[in-house]
Order: C-alpha cells, then structure tokens, then sequence
C-alpha cells in the first residue's frame, strides 16, 4: 500500500450560514475507488480525504498495489481519520454509496469499527433544496461541475468505469503511468467537491430551511436534528438520528414540561414534540414552559420566542440537547 499527500494554498471559503451549523467540528472530503459497485465482492482500492489546514487543504490519498492491499487501505484510512480527529465527511452521494460501502468492507475484513459519523452529501442536499435535477437533466458530479464553470479544470482524463480497469492493469505490473492516472482522479473528485460546496451553498435561497431540511449536526456530530413546524397541529416536530451509542426512552407531558421525547435504539432515530402558539400569522414557543432561556436573543420577547427557520433551529438544538443531558445520559 502507498500513501501520497499533496497540499494546495489556495482554499475556497464555506459560506457563513453554513459553517455556522458546524462551528467547532472538523470536516473531511472524502471519496472512494472500487472494483465494482457490489460492496460484498468488489473492493476498494484508493481512498482520499480532503482537510483543511492553517495554510490552504491537504489531500491524503491510500492506494492499494493491488486487490489483496484492501484491509492495509481501510486500517490507514481508519488511523488518518482518528489522528485527525475528524467530526464529520462531506460526500457526493456518499450516503447511498460511499459510507455504505466502506462499513461492508470494513465488516468483511474482519475490522471491528464502523464510520459513524455524520455525513453532509452534497448530492443529497442538493436534490432536496434545489431544482438541479430539473435544470441539469443528469446529477452526476461531472454534470454540476459543468453548471459551474469548474468541470474544464480537472485533471483527469478518464471516468470512474475507466478507473477499475486501468486498477486491474496496475495491479499486474505497477506501471507508474497507471499509476499517476488512478491517483489524479481521485484526488480531482475530492477538489472539485471541495469547490462545488462553496459555489452552490450561496445559491440556497433559505441556509436554515435548507439546513433543518436535510438534518444539522449537534453535540459534536453524535446526533442530528431536523425540525419542522406543523402549522395545523400547532406543534414544533423534532427528529433525528443519534449516530452513536443510541439509547431507548421515552418522557410524556406533564404539569412542569409539555414535551413529549421518544429515542429508540433498535432504529436509532428519536422524536420530540412540542406544542407552540399562535397569533395572527406568527407562531410563538413558551420558552419558560421547557425551562429554557435564551432572553438575549432578538426573535426573544416576553418569555416567548418568535419561530421562523433560525429561532426553530436554534430552539430544537438546545432542545434535544437538553433532553439528552438530562434524560438520556
């Protein structure tokens, strides 16, 4: 197995409204190279992480020298993510393709931990807060890339099919050429994702609509949150995932708190409930009511606090982390 890092100065900037949802956490761009899209008979072969650094972003790539290297791959990939103490990936798709697949490869070779963490796809945020899909016809990296004016600077030269066949000749003859091929790819699938989240963020009309859509990490990554407003039932839903150590309980209304909060370990998913109200065309939380206070807020006013898409998810964040402070641990 080989190792390879390359630095860059330059750095595309997140956008505020973004970074502020991950204030504190480290991320990583992650992408993977397989023989296959099968996770149970294919393998990875190369893996690149994307981080940044004081000075620009550095990409870490693991390349195997042929398919029986793939446990070497997975254990240097686990020991980089732990010695960076990385909080969270971002992916393209990497919900449906790349996390799935690097658990079952982490499992058939007998590696004992799973990639927990959370995950922000970009394919999948965008799918859900933008017309893309519409526009472009065709959700492919490639694709976007193009919308954006960046798909000309790659430089690669082959598709990601191409890339498993020039793995199988270099495999057998370690030919540096081949070699040089596979790594540019990869390494240009993480830059280019890396720039497509700072150039299509600024186009959500709405970041905290966007965010609360997709679900926003608390608590260091271990939970995330998704809340909605139903309007009709005059209640704020609350739910999420609790991405490690899951727990089971459930806590109903009663005369000091009217939230309703269930988590369930088998699923590892949680809900909460709680009721708000409404005047004229606004709707309001009894901050008192769920013994939060949060009086220097702007939206805040005489014990109650105005609900539009910050204020609900600021209030959801300090919610569950409430509950889980001091319910669940």
């Amino acid at each position: 197995m080989k190792c390879f890092i390359k630095k860059y100065k330059n750095i595309n900037e997140y956008p505020e409204n973004f970074k502020s949802y991950f204030d504190g956490l480290k991320s990583c761009v992650l992408d993977i190279e397989t023989t296959g899209l099968d996770s149970k008979r294919s393998k990875i072969f190369l893996i690149a992480f994307l981080i940044k650094t004081p000075s620009g972003i550095k990409v870490v790539q693991f390349l195997a020298e042929n398919p029986l290297e793939e446990c070497k791959v997975l254990e240097a990939s686990l020991d980089f993510i732990k010695q960076e103490q990385i909080d969270f990936f971002i992916t393209f798709n990497g919900l449906r393709f790349d996390l799935p697949f690097l658990n079952t490869r982490l499992e058939h070779n007998y590696l004992e931990e799973r990639l927990n963490l959370y995950n922000f796809d970009l394919y999948n945020f965008l799918i859900r807060n933008t017309n893309l899909r519409y526009n472009l016809g065709s959700m492919s990296q490639k694709s976007i890339e193009t919308h954006y004016g960046i798909f000309s600077s790659r430089q690669d030269v082959i598709s990601g099919r191409e890339n498993i066949s020039i793995f199988d000749k270099y495999s057998l003859t370690g030919n540096s050429t081949l070699e040089k091929i596979l790594l540019t790819h990869n390494r240009e699938d993480v830059l280019q994702l890396h720039r497509l989240l700072s150039m299509s963020l600024p186009d959500i009309a709405n970041m905290d609509s966007a965010m609360a859509n997709y679900g926003f990490p608390i608590m260091n990554g271990s939970y995330t949150v998704r809340p909605n407003l139903l309007s009709k039932k005059l209640i704020l839903n609350i739910c999420g995932d609790q991405i490690s150590n899951p727990s089971s309980a459930a806590f109903y209304p009663d005369e000091e708190c009217p939230v309703t909060s269930i988590f369930n370990s088998s699923t590892g998913l949680y809900e909460i409930t709680v009721p708000i109200r409404k005047y004229m065309d606004s709707f309001y939380l009894d901050l008192q009511s769920i013994g939060i206070d949060i009086s220097s807020d702007p939206d805040y006013i005489n014990g109650y606090l105005i609900l539009n898409p910050r204020t609900i998810n600021l209030i959801s964040s300090i919610l569950v982390e409430k509950i889980i402070k001091e319910k669940i641990s």
